[in-house]
């Protein structure tokens, strides 16, 4: 029953992010992708039985036990700098229960969409004022002390085609100077897990979405408790 549940909760995910996708006006911005869902990565847990259901395997655990099924969890991400700070004031506005909500360092690497370097600080302050003419008011400045000060992050993408997508909008917007890269370990990235959301909490979830261009909500299985948390 509970992939079932989970299967049911997907599906109103998908109307719910095409009735959104109609509602909004076309352009540019439109070309980013508002959601990605994974079915492919929903495993039946149980049968709910019937003439057509899979005989039980054999098992060898020990008489009397019940293995339970593992979680169903909804995963958002990735995020990095301080987008990581925003996207927990906005689970925040949720109001979930702390038990729910699982919050964990995610892999690194990924598809950066930057504008390269610049070399003082008032061509810093120049290219924010062009990007802020353009409507593009998500990014931020890169001040380590590396090769890479001075560069304004525009977005982290786990995919080259989301990255390539949200490349070709800004260009549309007449932002030449943006690059797309793949990079490893550069960022450190967090996710959120959502542990066996209901349909309200879903719905709730893909709204935050939109605040947020380029993350992904999917379904997967909910990682261990002892994750380590960002």
């Amino acid at each position: 029953m509970r992939a079932f549940f989970l299967l049911l909760v997907l599906a109103n995910v998908a109307f719910f992010a095409y009735a959104v996708m109609g509602r909004q006006q076309s352009g540019a911005d439109n070309q980013i992708p508002l959601l990605e869902i994974s079915p492919e990565k929903i495993r039946l847990i149980k049968s709910t039985g019937g003439a057509a259901a899979a005989k039980p395997k054999p098992s060898n655990a020990p008489a009397g036990t019940v293995s339970a099924a593992p979680a169903a969890c909804l995963e958002w991400g990735v995020f990095a700098g301080p987008d990581v700070a925003r996207a927990d004031a906005a689970l925040a506005r949720l109001e979930l229960p702390q038990t729910l909500v699982q919050r964990a360092v995610a892999d690194a690497g990924g598809y950066w969409v930057y504008i390269p370097p610049l070399k003082t600080k008032a061509d810093v302050d120049k290219k924010l004022g062009e990007l802020k003419a353009l409507g593009v008011t998500e990014f931020f400045v890169v001040q380590d002390a590396t090769p890479w000060r001075n560069a304004i992050s525009l977005g982290i993408f786990r995919t080259e085609e989301a990255a390539r997508g949200f490349l070709d909008a800004l260009r549309g917007k007449g932002m030449q100077s943006a690059v797309a890269e793949r990079r490893e370990n550069f960022l450190r990235q967090i996710a959120y897990y959502v542990r066996e959301p209901t349909e309200a909490i879903v719905a709730k979830l893909a709204e935050l979405q939109r605040e947020f261009p380029g993350t992904q909500i999917k379904a997967v299985a909910c990682p261990p408790a002892d994750a380590a948390k960002g």
